[in-house]
């Protein structure tokens, strides 16, 4: 379903080898939020998936474009707080949800996660200067079978109250 699978991984958790990780040697977790979330957006994925055969390696990691917006920007800091409340699901991510701002498990249901999906993904790709013609044309080419994106009239929904 998605090209480039990002998720906070909580401490003294092995990897396999064929996954890529970033650390976060400064403990900056509102950039790292920042980052999880703009990995997680359809509208990043859909740009990995020009490159990505297997997986994603490196080098094509280390080629991906994420916009660089000022940390007091309102886009910048909603897309932490989505970030940050997906990848916060339990206990095991308390100390690094305190860090952010967001509290443990706030994402109750199925509706409120596809909601805040929906809402990355509009929030992301205002960031990356996008109009609602490059969000039509990413939804349209993304894959054959794109029932798994979020719905872009959502999506859209949101891009227009974020204008």
């Amino acid at each position: 379903k998605r090209t480039l699978i990002a998720s906070l991984i909580p401490s003294e958790t092995i990897t396999q080898d064929t996954a890529p990780f970033l650390t976060n040697k400064l403990d900056d977790v509102i950039h790292e939020a920042y980052l999880l979330g703009v990995f997680n957006s359809c509208i990043l994925d859909w740009y990995a998936r020009r490159f990505v055969e297997l997986h994603v390696n490196f080098f094509i990691l280390e080629c991906l474009t994420v916009p660089n917006p000022s940390i007091s920007e309102k886009k910048f800091q909603r897309v932490v707080n989505i970030s940050g409340r997906l990848a916060a699901v339990d206990n095991r991510f308390a100390s690094w949800a305190e860090k952010v701002g967001v509290p443990v498990g706030s994402v109750k249901s199925q509706t409120e996660k596809e909601s805040l999906l929906a809402e990355l993904d509009a929030v992301v790709a205002h960031l990356y200067g996008f109009d609602t013609d490059d969000l039509e044309v990413i939804w349209d080419t993304f894959h054959t079978t794109v029932d798994h994106l979020p719905n872009l009239d959502a999506v859209l929904d949101h891009f227009e109250r974020w204008a």
